[in-house]
């Protein structure tokens, strides 16, 4: 009875070290994925990025329209993480399983769906994808790392507190000056496409979860605005010719992204219907850049715009944006609760867990 009693105290005191899903951060990951969707259908499906260089001499409807869109949503993919550090990754064997299989439930069936579209079976191809990590896209390969690393990180930030942002600050300094300034390829910064890059914004988030209480003293509007000067930044940096003004590692970046955030923590609720499609949103940007559906997508993407005037364009993608948005995070649902299912008592039946909760 006592031993019950005990585990029953240790377990309460483990739960209530974890951070509960707050559905207003929920939402931003909902905002982040239409981001994400934004991004590829006003750009890199055209076959335009990084964009053209804006011709100020000559300014279109539809490449001013273009370079407005891409400064407003260009913090997409670090929006994701800075979700993931403010939650904070717990590294254990059945999250690195349950993601591997939540990757072969998208990837293995796309693919059997495209052999009976070509009447083609080809082994090695199939193969291929069922090492689902590192067929995936960088996002993903870049996120395994940094699950991988997160124990490491997470003890850095716990050791140092709120010392730690002095050290989060120089890391950042110093991507600016190496990638964006000297374009130093050996560090591996990648313009932000890279693991490197990940590790920073998961930091400053970390750093975020320390002084949220510090950071909630200041209005939100400040925040939004804060946004709105970095996007105006952002698009005079682009017309005035500056090559890292798109990259995910751009001090505007970043602190744009940061900005986007902090208004979702001043308010905080619950709400099951936001939680679950939030629950499915990792899906809608695996398939959507996923070999045959891409080039779908694509194909639709650049026929709207030749076929339509430049208003109606942005109106037809918004329909196709949604619609694929929808039916991604239902079959995105459907993998989460599979491999919820799939390795549900992995952590009991097992002491490799790898975590330092």
């Amino acid at each position: 009875m006592v031993k019950n009693e005990i585990f029953a105290i240790m377990l309460k005191d483990k739960n209530a070290n974890r951070s509960p899903r707050n559905s207003s951060i929920e939402l931003y990951r909902i905002i982040a994925t239409f981001a994400v969707l934004i991004v590829h259908f006003n750009g890199w499906f055209l076959g335009d990025w990084p964009l053209p260089t804006y011709d100020i001499s000559n300014p279109t409807l539809f490449r001013t329209g273009q370079m407005i869109i891409s400064a407003a949503v260009i913090i997409c993919v670090n929006m994701f993480v800075i979700i993931s550090g403010y939650f904070g990754i717990r590294l254990k064997l059945s999250s690195i399983l349950k993601l591997i299989i939540y990757l072969a439930l998208i990837y293995v069936p796309l693919y059997i769906v495209k052999c009976f579209s070509d009447h083609e079976f080809v082994l090695t191809e199939f193969i291929e994808r069922c090492f689902v990590i590192s067929y995936a896209g960088y996002f993903i390969q870049c996120y395994f790392m940094l699950m991988i690393l997160s124990p490491v990180i997470n003890a850095f930030v716990d050791n140092y507190g709120r010392a730690s942002l002095k050290w989060i600050l120089l890391f950042w300094g110093l991507e600016f000056w190496f990638d964006c300034i000297m374009e130093v390829e050996e560090l591996g910064y990648n313009r932000g496409y890279s693991v490197v890059h990940f590790v920073l914004m998961y930091m400053i988030a970390r750093c975020i979860k320390l002084y949220e209480d510090d950071i909630k003293k200041i209005k939100p509007w400040v925040w939004v605005l804060g946004y709105l000067l970095s996007t105006i930044i952002i698009i005079f940096s682009f017309v005035a010719g500056v090559k890292w003004c798109w990259n995910y590692s751009s001090p505007i970046v970043v602190f744009s992204s940061v900005c986007t955030f902090l208004p979702f923590l001043y308010k905080t609720f619950h709400n099951k219907a936001i939680n679950w499609i939030a629950s499915g949103t990792l899906a809608v940007y695996i398939i959507h850049v996923t070999n045959r559906i891409q080039s779908i997508l694509e194909t639709v993407d650049r026929n709207l715009l030749d076929t339509k005037s430049y208003p109606m364009y942005l109106i037809l993608i918004l329909v196709v944006i949604f619609i694929t948005f929808i039916v991604s995070v239902l079959y995105g649902i459907v993998c989460n609760y599979i491999s919820s299912r799939v390795t549900k008592g992995i952590d009991k039946s097992t002491k490799f867990v790898l975590s330092f909760e």
